[in-house]
């Protein structure tokens, strides 16, 4: 059974959980960028590796995301077979 103190706290770990998915392709995005970036600056070819390398992080940041919130719902539909209780 959950108290009132271990429910609020719940709540509070599940919006740091959420929010914090918005950091992750963002994140991808400006990685990949700046990876690009140097690599531009060695080869010399202008913009392109970074441009390039900036789409290949916002499309690994997005497959991110996806795969948290799948472990995220098969997590949920575990703790609701089990009856809500928490192990």
């Amino acid at each position: 059974m959950l108290r009132r103190g271990d429910k609020q706290s719940d709540l509070w770990a599940q919006v740091g959980f959420y929010t914090s998915l918005g950091f992750i392709i963002p994140g991808g995005v400006v990685a990949g960028y700046l990876a690009g970036w140097l690599l531009d600056q060695w080869l010399r070819t202008g913009r392109v590796v970074a441009l390039i390398l900036a789409f290949l992080g916002a499309a690994g940041g997005l497959v991110e995301v996806i795969q948290i919130l799948l472990r995220a719902e098969k997590r949920a539909d575990r703790n609701n077979s089990d009856g809500g209780q928490k192990s």
